[in-house]
């Protein structure tokens, strides 16, 4: 039932969220302020939040009761169905990438898994790493393990990661769960039982030149195919894929969402990094808030272009992102509160298909 033009933000928000997050009234409450205060205030760090929170009581009681919330853990897989109610029906290819940064000496380093979506990565599910560095096997297979609770491995269509992201455990994780890969290797890379390193076998590429190998071969232990290609800029792209290489180097390409979505995340959108947070915990719940408001931008901006297309610069880039445009258009409904900007906020809710 369509809200009352009359109810404000907040309640209609609460009211979208409750439905996908089975939480207590106290909390759901926290939650729903916190999203709409980082769109108002484009910013997670919580002293600042509080200033924006629709909450009652002082200020110092409402930053209490953001810090009481981040303390709290979400039950694992409920933004992660929240997440994949927006992905739109049929295969889910998967994107594998870290995003780190330091807090003075302290490193915060989140693995996440993602999903292609409308030149976004759609946030899935992470696991904040207690080093530097990257992931070990153990941490990349119990994530994996967690996600499939939640996605069946029918729906995937494969996993789409950088050369950091190889081994023959791995690899062999993949098949053994019949996940595809297209995972980028580095020259290094040996091939078959002979060992031969991937260079050699795709020696003299010209820029612009595709070539792949005439038959499957062992990578890390697995029957792949594998192909290379070189840019403009002399930089080769070795791929270990199933299927026909072109389609698999398409669909690489999309892995650079996942840069799109790590902007979003902080110096184009809501600052991530500026928290004062580094306990995993803690991070890991502020995610969950950011990713709930980052979803919500680009569900509004993608509205948004369709009732007026996004003009594009003369090199062919569109002037604004589509979550640029949203975080925008719900900025600016909140900071201007009236019956009309409350029905149109009430309409753009980040409602969940189940």
């Amino acid at each position: 039932m369509k809200p009352p033009k009359s109810q404000p933000p907040h309640d209609t928000l609460q009211a979208a969220l409750r439905s996908a997050f089975s939480l207590d009234a106290r909390r759901l409450v926290v939650l729903t302020a916190l999203v709409l205060a980082m769109i108002q205030a484009r910013s997670v760090v919580l002293y600042t939040l509080k200033n924006h929170v629709q909450l009652p009581r002082t200020r110092a009681i409402r930053y209490q009761r953001l810090l009481r919330f981040v303390q709290f853990q979400l039950p694992d897989g409920v933004f992660t169905r929240f997440a994949l109610s927006f992905h739109p029906a049929g295969k889910v290819d998967l994107i594998l990438d870290r995003t780190n940064w330091k807090l003075g000496q302290q490193d915060v380093n989140i693995l996440l898994l993602s999903a292609v979506w409308n030149g976004f990565a759609l946030p899935l599910m992470w696991t904040l790493l207690p080093h530097g560095g990257s992931s070990s096997q153990v941490i990349r297979n119990a994530l994996m393990e967690r996600f499939l609770q939640f996605c069946p491995v029918e729906r995937i269509g494969g996993l789409l990661a950088d050369r950091e992201f190889i081994g023959k455990d791995w690899f062999a994780y993949l098949d053994q769960h019949g996940i595809a890969p297209c995972i980028r290797l580095p020259a290094r890379t040996t091939l078959g039982s002979s060992r031969f390193p991937i260079w050699a076998a795709f020696k003299k590429l010209e820029p612009g030149e595709v070539r792949f190998y005439h038959r499957a071969i062992k990578v890390y232990g697995v029957s792949l195919r594998v192909a290379a290609t070189k840019n403009s800029a002399g930089e080769t792209l070795y791929l270990a894929y199933r299927g026909r290489a072109k389609k698999n180097l398409d669909r690489y390409a999309q892995r650079w969402q996942t840069k799109n979505l790590h902007a979003a995340l902080k110096t184009r959108g809501f600052n991530l990094e500026d928290t004062g947070l580094t306990r995993a915990e803690r991070v890991s719940t502020l995610l969950s808030v950011v990713a709930i408001a980052f979803i919500w931008a680009c569900v509004t901006g993608a509205m948004q272009a369709i009732k007026q297309p996004i003009p594009l610069k003369k090199h062919g880039h569109h002037a604004v992102s589509v979550f640029r445009l949203g975080l925008d258009h719900l900025q600016d409904l909140l900071a201007h509160p009236s019956p009309t900007s409350w029905q149109e906020l009430a309409d753009l809710m980040p409602r969940g298909k189940g």
